[in-house]
């Protein structure tokens, strides 16, 4: 339920969103990539991130992961996946869990309100499989419950999925959370629909993974994902990744990923560490089990029946096993063609983009955009004053969790009247206004304010 509540912005929607914990990345492995993971198989946690993904699944696993963030806020996952036959495809599972221990509230004067609890759940059921040659498809649906305190609510969401392979270049995209608002404490609020479009390939015979992806959330600004993983052994994996927030400077979420793994028979273990927000960094852990032994780094189109080869004559096995043995024999073929025009291509596609809006003459208009705001006014949102720093971050946790943005936050003391909390600066005082309204449903005292410049 954290970050939704985002500064007005070309591209970015103001306002409160609900199930903002769905937008929290699943999978150790996936996070040191930084999140390019659209197109890259990842196990059960590709549910997550592109359910069309599982199609290329041939035994059943489970996974787990463990993150924390702000030392006591929680995130907890678990999901299982498996094929269930040609015809039905690969079935899907999780349940994520995000609580922290309970909070003792307090009023702007410090005085005890009570105890209260919060947490977030969703459960998820997935169904993946090929729908065209080296083509896949899939699809969740997801259960989402909030709760704080009194106020509650549930909601249905809907996440759709492609994946393909084509010249050894795998593709996916997906559409995340799309579904009807929740209704939470009077008011009405939307999901946090996301769009994410992802390309990796493999070099140096598959032990080089290189992967990026674009996404294109409703609720912040565009980014876009670069990752690595290498294997100097088939049971250890290096992964490095970079994020950057586009539209915006100095964002907390810009920076670099990193993430160790170990693959071990049937068993998976995966650590990341990742930026995440103002105050801390982000771990996460993950556990991950193969039943039946190790699963092989995944050819994730299924497309090609894998019966075929062993029933036809000499002439149609020669077809299929030029899939089937390509990592053997034609590997070195395979990489050597692809590997001087892929370098080449698939770097500059993003670098491009990047110095595209830096360098050319228009470009430096839109940096003219950054300071127009400051020929304008614009309206903060305050709370307090508090008679303690401590009130004013515990105000802040609780604001965090209740599902708004805290990315521009800032605790300052005035003398003689103790501690101010500055929540959000808006261009347009009636996003301001509807930004206070909504902290005043939920029994804060909000007030809006001229910025001082």
């Amino acid at each position: 339920m954290y970050g939704s509540v985002r500064p007005a912005c070309a591209q970015v929607a103001v306002g409160t969103s609900a199930g903002g914990f769905l937008g929290f990345e699943i999978g150790a492995g996936s996070a040191g990539l930084a999140g390019a993971n659209t197109s890259v198989p990842s196990g059960a946690s590709s549910q997550f991130w592109n359910p069309a993904l599982l199609a290329g699944m041939s035994q059943p696993q489970v996974s787990l992961m463990h993150a924390t963030w702000l030392g006591d806020l929680q995130y907890e996952w678990i999901g299982y996946a498996r094929p269930m036959g040609s015809k039905l495809g690969v079935g899907s599972v999780s349940l994520a869990y995000f609580h922290m221990p309970s909070l003792s509230g307090v009023d702007e004067f410090d005085n005890p309100i009570g105890d209260f609890r919060v947490y977030d759940a969703a459960l998820t059921f997935g169904l993946a499989r090929p729908v065209g040659r080296d083509l896949n498809a899939g699809a969740n649906v997801k259960f989402i419950r909030q709760n704080l305190a009194t106020v509650s609510g549930t909601g249905v969401a809907l996440d759709l999925g492609l994946s393909t392979r084509i010249r050894g270049t795998s593709i996916g995209a997906t559409v995340q959370n799309l579904g009807p608002s929740i209704s939470l404490g009077g008011g009405s609020y939307p999901l946090p629909r996301q769009i994410r479009f992802g390309m990796s390939r493999g070099f140096l015979a598959d032990r080089l993974l290189v992967a990026t992806d674009y996404n294109i959330p409703s609720t912040y600004y565009r980014d876009i994902r670069f990752g690595a993983e290498y294997r100097p052994h088939p049971m250890l994996a290096v992964r490095m990744g970079y994020r950057h927030e586009l539209g915006v400077s100095d964002d907390p979420s810009t920076g670099l990923s990193y993430g160790l793994g170990a693959h071990v028979g049937p068993v998976n273990l995966d650590y990341a560490l990742t930026p995440d927000n103002d105050f801390s960094d982000v771990h996460r852990l993950s556990f991950g089990y193969t039943f039946g032994g190790a699963q092989e780094p995944a050819a994730e189109p299924k497309g090609p029946q894998p019966k075929q080869p062993a029933v036809p004559r000499p002439p149609a096995p020669k077809g299929p096993p030029v899939v089937a043995s390509a990592p053997a024999p034609k590997s070195p073929a395979q990489t050597q063609a692809p590997a001087p025009t892929t370098p080449a291509a698939a770097k500059p596609a993003p670098a491009e983009r990047v110095a595209g809006t830096a360098t050319p003459a228009p470009p430096p208009s839109p940096a003219p955009g950054a300071p127009k705001p400051a020929t304008r006014e614009l309206y903060e949102v305050v709370l307090g004053n508090y008679q303690s720093e401590q009130s004013a971050y515990s105000e802040l946790k609780a604001l965090q969790i209740l599902g708004f943005s805290t990315k521009d936050a800032k605790v300052t003391l005035v003398p003689g009247e103790g501690y101010r909390l500055s929540l959000a600066r808006l261009s347009s005082k009636k996003s301001a206004n509807e930004l206070a309204e909504s902290l005043s449903k939920l029994s804060f005292q909000p007030r809006v304010e001229v910025a001082n410049r």
